[in-house]
């Protein structure tokens, strides 16, 4: 079973550089150790990804969990951190979606001010590959009987009186 998780990452607003130089800023995400990570915006001040990552997760998603995200300037020898936060995965378990407007921690942890992430958030649950097939493989009535066959692979067979006359296989 195989559930998905899209993180639609918008914007960044509020973004500052310590060197005051113009950012190259990219946004690493990761969930359960793997990251994803958007194109770098080339010397912007707006800075406007509207990029779509997406992970495939084994199992179900825990309300618990969290995705770990960092916005990051993208120079010449390496990669600078400009800002952090997570972001809470209980009300996308829980509804399907939600959007986020994220205040970023710099290195220390101490709140950057009015800078801000916005990110929307899609979940899909596995489906159960048998709740995709119709439950039963036959159900046949019979005069005061009807009789209901599982699934191929399973073996549960039921005979219930019904009031009718004559049945027909379905």
């Amino acid at each position: 079973m195989e559930s998905k998780l899209e993180v639609l990452v918008k914007s960044a607003s509020e973004l500052k550089n310590k060197q005051s130089q113009k950012l190259n800023p990219f946004v690493s995400i990761r969930l359960r150790g793997s990251a994803n990570q958007t194109r770098w915006i080339s010397d912007e001040t707006n800075f406007e990804w509207n990029e779509t990552l997406t992970w495939k997760v084994r199992g179900l998603l825990d309300p618990s969990e969290a995705l770990e995200v960092e916005i990051l300037h993208k120079s010449m020898i390496f990669s600078q951190l400009i800002g952090k936060t997570q972001i809470s995965l209980k009300d996308a378990v829980k509804t399907g979606f939600m959007s986020v407007e994220a205040m970023l921690e710099d290195q220390s942890g101490s709140f950057i001010p009015n800078a801000k992430l916005l990110v929307d958030v899609t979940y899909s649950a596995p489906t159960d590959e048998k709740s995709k097939a119709p439950p039963f493989k036959s159900i046949i009535r019979k005069k005061s009987m009807v009789s209901v066959s599982s699934i191929p692979g399973e073996s549960v067979k039921w005979t219930l009186p019904i009031d009718d006359s004559e049945g027909t296989e379905v």
